[in-house]
């Protein structure tokens, strides 16, 4: 594959564009199957990038005793302690921020697989429950976003191998997994029918919870009629210009948390536009 680059000027002119006479139906549906004890938080992180980052509906599909609804009014919990996934309420899925791996994350998982609705994001410890009881390969339309120790595990490979050939680690993986694979770190690199490099970010994005931000934006995205590959690349480049704004702000790199990058949505997606 030939590396391409993907910066501003392509980030561009994929940026939806609402007309006057849009509403919150015609903005998308994402479904968010995430959290579990003590993770909570990601499923949130996700959820409201989602809703942030533009689709007109986002359901998170969850424990809803674990979140009170006038403290997340930007989403809609439903209960999977008593009811099945609704596929037909989404167009665009998520599955793995803080779902972590019992026997229901496993459910959950085979579900989703068995189903195949034609866009989701696979992330965190569901790609750890893929690699684990062998789930490959996944439908081509799907994207996976793994960091450098997922993408290890995926491939059988240790951390130092994928560190040190990280191109050559990608297109492992991608022929394995059979869908879209991106491998997060310093200039993201996304496999598709090409290979692209993310022309944004920095070290700031160095903090658990920042890809749960990014699993939340891509499936927005989706939500919003976006293919998939462009999705990602959108995605990752809008995450990493995040980062960017906030060091290009008089912030230190070290100071950077999760929450930062949905509240500064807003003001960075309207200066990209620009």
């Amino acid at each position: 594959m030939r590396l391409k680059k993907f910066g501003l000027k392509e980030a561009r002119k994929l940026l939806p564009v609402r007309k006057k006479t849009d509403n919150k139906s015609s903005s998308g549906r994402s479904l968010i199957i995430a959290g579990s004890e003590g993770m909570y938080g990601a499923a949130v992180l996700a959820s409201e990038a989602a809703s942030r980052i533009g689709s007109g509906f986002v359901y998170l599909y969850s424990s809803k005793s674990a979140f009170l609804t006038e403290k997340h009014p930007s989403f809609l919990v439903i209960d999977s302690a008593h009811n099945k996934i609704p596929f037909s309420k989404a167009s665009a899925f998520a599955i793995g921020p803080g779902l972590g791996k019992s026997k229901n994350a496993e459910k959950y998982l085979k579900q989703l697989i068995k189903a195949a609705p034609e866009f989701v994001v696979i992330d965190a410890d569901a790609l750890n429950i893929c690699a684990k009881i062998n789930l490959w390969p996944l439908p081509s339309t799907w994207i996976a976003t793994p960091h450098e120790g997922e993408l290890a595990r995926i491939i059988g490979v240790s951390d130092r191998v994928v560190k040190s050939d990280r191109i050559g680690s990608l297109k492992k993986a991608k022929a394995k997994m059979g869908c879209i694979c991106l491998i997060k770190g310093h200039h993201t690199l996304v496999a598709a029918d090409s290979l692209i490099e993310i022309r944004s970010g920095n070290a700031a994005l160095a903090k658990a919870g920042t890809g749960d931000v990014l699993t939340g934006m891509i499936t927005g995205l989706l939500a919003q009629g976006l293919a998939p590959k462009e999705a990602a690349c959108l995605g990752v480049f809008i995450h990493g210009w995040l980062a960017d704004q906030w060091i290009k702000d008089g912030n230190d790199e070290l100071s950077l948390m999760p929450e930062d990058l949905v509240k500064s949505l807003p003001k960075s997606l309207k200066l990209l536009r620009g």
